[in-house]
């Protein structure tokens, strides 16, 4: 590429320059002859990595059928999405079994780039935090781990509530299998978050969104899960900026608190995204409809993910927070990519990595999207 300006997301490296793809990597050289695509003064930045998307075109991750996983990871594709974890929210342990499967057979071939692992949401979390997950679906850890037995070969993340009884056997098993654990959907104290970290949990998900939060029980306050995730110095965690789940206020304060090496953009994007306002869709075994802009459970009570790919997550985010171009690319790259065991492969523009990139204007408009140091076709989408 060139007549562009490359931005890198690792710190110490250079903030300008041509980007070279050989080979499907970034490269210093390239014995071949390269392909020159004119970026036309466009910036260019790593592909855009969502660590928490759920489906989208009326298609959910739930659901096994490799038809529909390669209609959600194209739709994400041609929004700027180049990494994905196909994230299944609480369903039957059969159902799950078969998602999984599904993505270990899409790994093995050459026709799913962007997928890079399974993010199980659930079924372990607390009912009273479970959000839109359905409660009849929520299981105990000491289930779970007997099904994640032997481990399968697509796991690489899940969320969880680190307050159950038996998460502190499954936070282990898990993390000894290089699987990222996540607090999320959970009532956990400053105590049972300080257990799971000491187990190896090292994340959170979607900030404010099936948190607990300060409660004064006596004369003392006492800090929630949200306090603890805010104030920690070595988690990351999730935020969700499209616009409805936080205001302005509350995507300032994660930002100041963790820092954009350690606040990870994601869309939590369901199957309601891309859909026309009306129309329903379901994410698990839960119901939801799509509003003006965003997704709510068939009786309103609460938000049912999103309909916002991660490229109009990120621009809003730095229209919401006045974040520096810089912080807000890292923070829908690098971190995301850190968070769930891929970086630098992903994530980054450094020699090695995956040859994956957007083209991008001033606005954090997502104008090309290049896979693998291929161009593709078809004009990015963009969200409501």
């Amino acid at each position: 590429m060139h007549s562009a300006r490359a931005v890198h997301t690792a710190p110490g490296h250079q903030e300008h320059g041509d980007l070279l793809i050989c080979r499907g990597k970034v490269s210093r050289a390239c014995p071949h002859d390269p392909v020159a695509v004119d970026a036309g003064g466009l910036l260019v930045a790593p592909g855009l990595v969502d660590i928490h998307v759920h489906g989208a075109a009326g298609h959910d991750l739930a659901d096994p059928d490799p038809a529909g996983w390669h209609t959600v990871l194209d739709t994400h594709l041609s929004a700027g999405t180049t990494t994905v974890l196909a994230t299944l929210a609480s369903t039957t342990p059969d159902r799950t079994a078969a998602a999984l499967a599904t993505a270990a057979a899409l790994m093995r071939t050459p026709h799913a780039p962007t997928l890079a692992g399974v993010h199980l949401e659930g079924p372990c979390l607390a009912p009273d935090q479970r959000g839109a997950h359905d409660i009849s679906l929520l299981r105990s850890p000491q289930q779970v781990l007997a099904e994640l037995t032997p481990l399968p070969e697509a796991l690489r993340m899940v969320t969880l509530a680190p307050e159950l009884p038996g998460a502190d056997a499954l936070i282990t098993y898990l993390t000894q299998h290089r699987v990222t654990v996540s607090a999320g959907h959970s009532a956990a104290t400053g105590h049972d978050l300080a257990r799971a970290r000491s187990r190896g949990l090292s994340h959170l998900a979607h900030l404010w969104s099936g948190q607990s939060a300060l409660t004064r029980p006596a004369l003392h306050r006492v800090p929630g899960l949200l306090e603890e995730s805010l104030a920690s110095q070595t988690l990351t965690a999730e935020v969700i900026a499209d616009g409805h789940h936080l205001p302005a206020a509350l995507l300032t304060i994660a930002l100041r608190c963790l820092g954009p090496d350690r606040l990870c953009l994601v869309s939590d994007a369901t199957a309601g995204c891309g859909l026309d306002t009306g129309r329903t869709f379901h994410t698990g075994a839960s119901l939801g409809r799509v509003h003006d802009g965003y997704a709510a459970t068939a009786d309103h009570t609460s938000l049912c993910g999103s309909i916002t790919p991660l490229a109009t997550c990120m621009s809003r985010m730095r229209d919401m927070t006045a974040a520096p171009l810089a912080d807000v690319l890292t923070m829908a790259t690098a971190t995301p990519a850190r968070a769930a065991g891929l970086y630098p492969r992903k994530g980054s523009l450094l020699p090695g990595a995956d040859g994956d990139a957007v083209l991008i204007d001033p606005d954090l408009h997502v104008r090309a999207v290049v896979l693998g140091g291929h161009p593709q076709t078809g004009s990015p989408r963009t969200a409501r």
